[in-house]
């Protein structure tokens, strides 16, 4: 996998790749482990300025260098994701879905979603889902995201064929939104 990935490391001085495992394993990754290679993919592919940036910006979400570290080994690829990705998902999880600091440290992968096109969505549904009182025992939204989309819409909207509009409206409709406020000038 490292080698389709990033086969200038294949190349590398045997020095400076030696460093990079040690840094590597110095951020907490074991050599045994899968992560490791992950790890080894992101810090070879990251300045230690930008890593630090995405630090800073999770600090400023109150997210202690710990927690940080944390989310990193159980998602490596996280640093990579945009600074703009990162804010938008970090105000959506911790503000609107009030999300615990802690679910996200425990499921990091949910930053790396698309907010506008999967997340925000589904939320909207299971609002009015709640709203109505349609459902007998509430999802966990960390499930609900993991569904393919076909599972939520089978789930979460076709099963509920008196408000089948209602729920595509809310699935589909802040897709609608957002697109038409790109086009405005």
């Amino acid at each position: 996998m490292l080698l389709k990935r990033q086969p200038r490391i294949f190349i590398m001085e045997e020095s400076k790749l030696r460093r990079l495992g040690s840094r590597v394993s110095d951020l907490g990754f074991s050599v045994d482990s899968r992560m490791f290679v992950h790890g080894l993919q992101t810090v070879s592919g990251l300045s230690e300025e930008t890593f630090s940036k995405k630090l800073e910006l999770f600090r400023s979400f109150e997210f202690t260098k710990e927690e940080y570290m944390r989310m990193f080994r159980r998602a490596p690829v996280l640093p990579r994701v945009s600074e703009k990705k990162l804010k938008s998902g970090l105000n959506f999880f911790l503000n609107k879905a009030e999300f615990g600091k802690e679910m996200l440290i425990r499921a990091p992968w949910c930053l790396m979603l698309s907010i506008e096109e999967r997340v925000i969505p589904r939320y909207e549904v299971l609002q009015i889902l709640k709203l109505k009182r349609l459902l007998k025992k509430e999802p966990s939204f960390i499930n609900v995201l993991n569904l393919s989309e076909e599972e939520f819409l089978e789930k979460f909207v076709g099963k509920f064929r008196d408000d089948v509009e209602e729920l595509l409206v809310a699935y589909k409709g802040h897709l609608l939104e957002s697109s038409s406020k790109e086009e405005e000038p």
